[in-house]
Order: C-alpha cells, then structure tokens, then sequence
C-alpha cells in the first residue's frame, strides 16, 4: 500500500504522526477492499471494550451485569480456545442456545475466526436437529445443558460434528466445559481476514413450505440493512421547510419520532450543550442522507433535506464512510482513544472525500465536538426478546453493537409479560422488539397500567402482521413511544419496508409503509404481469440485502431468485397511494370452490372475540369445494366455547364462503 503524502501538515510529534499514518492505512485497507479486514462487529466490540468507561454496562441477564470489557474479554477467549480445537475460517459452527450472554459470546468468538455461526432453533426434536446440523456442514456444536436429551438423542445421525461443547454444571465427559476452555484460554485478540462479501451467519427458515432452508448472509447484507433503516429515518423526519420554527415538535408524531432520536444523537454529538454550535445550522449532504441539523429546545432537532442557508455544509458520500466512523466514535471516550480519533476524523474531513464549506473556526468545532462525550451520557437500553436464532432478533443484536447501548435479556424460559413489563420499568428500556402475539399479550395483561412505560420511546414489531387495532393501544399505553413496524423475510437480511406509527389517528391496518432505499420491487400477477395500484400480486425483491443463496442448494437458490436477480418472496402485497399493504403468504391461500380465502383475513376476526386467546386457520381437502376452511382455537383461561358459537361470530363479519366449515380447540398451537 502506498503512503499517503500529506502536504502543509506538520505534525506535533513522531507518535502522533505515527499514529495518522498508521489510522489512515487501516482505515483504507479495512473499507476499501484490503486485506486488513477483521469481522467487523468484532472490530467494533473490540473498539468499545478499549475506550468505553471500564464500568460501563453492555449486557443485563436477570441480576448478573457484563461490562465491554467483560464480553469482549470472554469472546476472545472463547475464540482462540475454539481455534486451538480446530475452527478455522469458512467453517460452520452450530449454536444451541436461549437468549443469553454466552450466545453473544459464541456468536461473535465464531465470527472472530471468520468462521460461520448458525443458530439452532431450541425446540427443534432430535430429526429436525439432525436434519440442519447436517445440512449447514458444521463440525462444532455449542449448546446449552437444558439442550443435552436432544444431542444425545441426535449424537449418532451427526457424524460431520468434530467437537461439542456444553454450558452448564453437568457436562459430560466426552464433550468439551464451555466455561472450563475459556478459562484455559488466553484473551489475545483475534485476527483473520475477511471480506464483506463473505458468509457471517446461516439462518435456517422455518420451513413453512418444506424443509428448513439454510440462508447466507453477509456482513455486507447485514450492514446494507441497517443503513437503509437510517435513510428512512431521516426521509420521515421534519422538512427542512420548517427550519424557522423554534419548537422541538408540531406533532405527536414529531415528538415521539424526534425523542427516540435525540438520545442517539445527542450523545454521539453535544451541539445543543455547546453556546457556540447551539446557533448554528449544519448539514449533511450524501447519496445515503440529506440531514440538517440545528438546536431547538435546548435539544439537536433533525431535518430532511438540506438549506442554503446553513453556517456549514459537508458533502459526502456516507455510504463510503459510515460504517467507519460508526466503529471508531467510541475512541472519543477515552484520553488514548482521542489520540487515535482526531487523525481519522482529520484525515476524513480533510482529506478522505468529506468535503465541507463554511468557516474555519465552525469545521474545527465540528470535529472536537464529535470528539466529546457527554459524562453524565444516559446509555440507551434495549430489551431482546425474541430468539436470536430468528433474524428480527438477530438484526436487533447488531444494532445494539452499532449503537454501544446495555442490551438486557428476559431470564425466564417462556414469555411472561409481567417479567417484560417490570424490566421495561426497573431498566428504563428505550427500545424493545416484540412480535404482535408478544405485544397483544403485553396489551392484555390486566396490571398494565400499574407500570412506568414512559422510558420506552421505540416499540418495535416484526414477523408478523402488527394489527392496528394494537398498534393503537400501545401508542396509548407507551405515551412516548413510537411504533416501528418491520416487514421482510429472513432471505433480505431481513427488513425490506417499515411503516413508523406515533399518532393513534394516523394508523392504517395492514400497511407495513415504504420499501427501503436500495430496495428494487415488483409486484406480479398470475400470468406474469405487473400489478396495477390496488391490484394483489406476489412481492419480488432486488437489492443489496439480499441473501447469498441457500446453503447446499442451488436448485432452491435458482427457484427462489431468477436470472434477472429478482427474489421471488411468495408474499401477496398491493401497492395504494405509496404505502406497501400485506395479504397473505401464497402457499397459505385457500382456494374454496374457486374463490381465494386468506387466512389471514379469518384469523383477524374470529382473534376479536373477547373469549379467543388465539386461532390458526388452515384449508383441509373438501369432495365438493377442494378446500374448505378449518379454525383450530385456543380459548383464554376459564372460557369455553363451541363450534357453532365460532361460526356465528363470523356472520357480518365477512363473506359467507370464507367463514369456518369446522373448528377444532386446542391448548396450543
């Protein structure tokens, strides 16, 4: 690689030029295609547990607290003892676990090496472990205690496995001590090389129409996604039109929007606690964003769009940058850190493709303020539920490592709603993922209002259609929050629209909002035709988030994404005025005597009796009408209920032929 000539610097001492030349090599080395490159989310843990306050919190389970230090001492352990066994990079390593620190911890010693983690789902019986496990090739596999009845059962079907290695008191003798081969090991940082390119995890679909299939994605997908989740952001935010209002807010959605904003910001950036950046207006003009930024209410408000008018202006294409300066903000918390931070921001500012106008004494402020860290900073807390063997969880994971926040995770082994609502409480939780079934539970509980949800500022839901008739109730409980409604599949790593909810008035049913940026879409009719607006189609995708292809098979791969590279979701959607409405999966359809019955549509009304804690409905074969429709109902807890009683509350409620023929009870689904 060549040096960098720099003219009309000097620099203050030997070391300091040291350090600007040695920064500015990784910088080009590691984002610009070099060979330097480590996993990124590893690089950035790394980051943080050397610069971060030692006492800062990472990670909450029940009364055990991690700091960065902590995890990020434990990964590497972890990560060089399973390179003394034998992982290598390319290699697939299962993982069996609850949500839990040493899943974290495995997930990332596993990436350090540039080898592949593949998240196992807990429930699965002997048959479907064998079946994946053997699938994705792994040869090591990490699991929790609670999990051994299963492997033994599975053991002599998964010849491919090289090692087990178990958490918990009971290991057996054949099988490697999680806890004994990080306390032998040593916590040298890990270095491999990698490519954003490259596989950073397999996550296995459910199946729904066959056998589980194995999804690659990388950390470029990953990475695409959370980006295109920032652009959204800030195309939703306040025009830059309504630059000369002096409030912080015009709406209930502004306000709850702009809260959920301002701790992430004004904690990476104190403009609003400096007299002279207080006054002024900055923007940021890229491919990736258009954002200004000024002071109103003593607080950073943000603005779409980018003014004339502003004291200093930076052009960029952020794309390029992001994902660097996201990793190294963290240096400014430390005297070491702030050594190293001020030749990268210099050197990007001033001579890596950030280009800014406006006056001299203004760009100076700019990056000592970027330099800054507040000490009486809140940490913003988030609150994973779902499985991380899911990619809603998964994604919510990475975020949490980009954003440097405490991630706190349930104790309890089934969902108790109680247990999220005090933590929501106790913790001071800013951000939360739910599916609807979790928040609907949440929303039910009958002790609801006798908590404090005024910390929670973003709710959000995915894997499912989010009702809006909760999507309301949660605005009225979480006064403060504002509703994220993602809509994707694992296959796009995994968001690909969001709908942002913050006024109970504003909340349409079934809209899962606007495609991401970088989000190509086509909607297309049984005969192949595009859809007109209004018109139900299956969705097809192209962009950047989608995945690899799925592993060990090509021929599911081709059937899934055409020549063209279009994805073919098996979603039906519509498009109306803008916004992407959802139908139902294509496989689920039922088709009754030649009319086509969603299921999704049935579910929605027969979940409205007050007595239905929840309901599937299905299509069974039928002589006469090929298909017929089936309810199979779980009552709440001290309600009985009838077949006739089923059908009956469907009359008015919808079209005679899509309501249930026959209706079975269940006490799970």
């Amino acid at each position: 690689m060549k040096k960098t000539k720099i003219t009309g610097f000097h620099p203050i001492n030997s070391t300091f030029f040291h350090n600007f030349y040695f920064e500015s090599t990784i910088i080009l080395g590691e984002w610009r295609g070099g060979n330097l490159k480590r996993s990124p989310f590893k690089k950035g843990m790394a980051i943080k547990a050397s610069h971060y306050p030692r006492d800062r919190i990472a990670m909450v389970y029940g009364d055990k607290q991690y700091t960065w230090k902590d995890i990020n001492k434990r990964v590497n352990r972890l990560a060089n003892a399973l390179k003394k066994l034998g992982l290598s990079r390319g290699d697939k390593c299962a993982v069996m676990m609850r949500n839990c620190p040493e899943f974290v911890e495995s997930n990332f010693a596993i990436q350090a090496l540039g080898a592949v983690p593949v998240p196992l789902n807990f429930r699965y019986v002997a048959k479907e472990l064998d079946y994946v496990v053997n699938n994705c090739d792994a040869i090591f596999l990490i699991f929790e205690e609670d999990y051994l009845p299963v492997i033994q059962e599975a053991r002599s079907k998964l010849p491919k496995i090289q090692k087990y290695i178990c958490f918990g008191k009971n290991i057996p003798s054949d099988m490697f001590d999680f806890e004994a081969i990080i306390e032998a090991a040593t916590a040298k940082e890990v270095k491999t090389k990698l490519e954003e390119g490259d596989v950073c995890i397999i996550c296995y679909t459910g199946g729904t129409t066959g056998r589980p299939k194995g999804v690659m994605l990388t950390y470029d997908n990953l990475e695409s996604n959370v980006e295109q989740v920032i652009n959204l952001l800030t195309i939703i935010l306040p025009p830059v039109d309504e630059l000369d209002l002096e409030t912080f807010a015009k709406n209930e959605f502004q306000r709850r929007l702009l809260q959920a904003l301002d701790l992430v910001v004004g904690s990476l950036f104190l403009m609003a606690r400096d007299d002279y950046l207080s006054t002024k207006v900055i923007c940021f003009d890229s491919p990736l964003a258009q954002i200004t930024l000024a002071t109103r209410e003593d607080k950073i408000k943000l603005f779409h769009g980018v003014t004339e008018d502003a004291d200093l202006s930076i052009y960029a294409d952020l794309g390029e940058h992001l994902r660097d300066l996201s990793a190294i903000i963290p240096l400014g918390y430390s005297r070491r850190g702030k050594l190293r931070l001020f030749p990268k921001l210099l050197w990007r500012f001033m001579l890596g493709g950030i280009k800014m106008k406006g006056p001299h004494r203004l760009r100076w402020k700019l990056i000592r303020a970027l330099m800054k860290r507040d000490p009486d900073e809140e940490v913003l807390s988030i609150l994973l539920i779902p499985p991380l063997f899911h990619m809603a969880g998964y994604i919510f994971l990475i975020t949490w490592l980009a954003l440097g926040g405490k991630c706190v995770f349930p104790v309890s082994k089934k969902f108790d709603p109680r247990e999220i609502l005090e933590l929501i409480q106790n913790e001071t939780i800013r951000w939360t993922l739910m599916v609807p079934v979790m928040w609907k539970r949440i929303l039910d509980h009958p002790d609801i209002s006798k908590f404090d949800l005024s910390p929670l500022t973003i709710g959000l839901s995915g894997g499912a259609l989010f009702r809006g008739k909760y999507k309301k109730q949660l605005l009225k409980h979480f006064t403060n929050a504002l509703v994220f409604d993602g809509f994707g599949q694992t296959e796009m790593s995994p968001l690909t629209s969001v709908k942002l909810d913050g006024d109970v008035n504003e909340v349409k049913e079934r809209s899962v909002g606007q495609l991401l940026k970088g989000i190509e879409y086509r909607i297309i009719n049984e005969s192949g035709e595009e859809c007109k607006e209004g018109e139900v189609g299956e969705l097809w995708y192209r962009g950047p988030t989608l995945m690899k292809g799925y592993y060990g098979d090509e021929a599911k791969t081709k059937e899934a994404i055409d020549e063209d590279g279009w994805f073919h979701s098996g979603d039906l959607a519509y498009v109306k005025k803008g916004e992407l409405y959802t139908v139902e999966r294509m496989k689920e359809c039922i088709n009754s005597g030649g009319e086509k019955i969603f299921p999704l549509e049935v579910e929605e009304v027969i979940l409205d009796n007050p007595k239905i804690e929840n309901v599937c409905v299905i299509g069974i074969p039928d002589e006469e009408w090929g298909e017929s429709v089936r309810a199979v109902v779980i009552p709440k807890k001290g309600e009985t209920l009838n077949e006739q009683e089923i059908i009956d509350w469907c009359k008015g409620k919808i079209a005679s032929y899509k309501k249930p023929k026959s209706v079975l009870f269940a006490e799970t689904l």
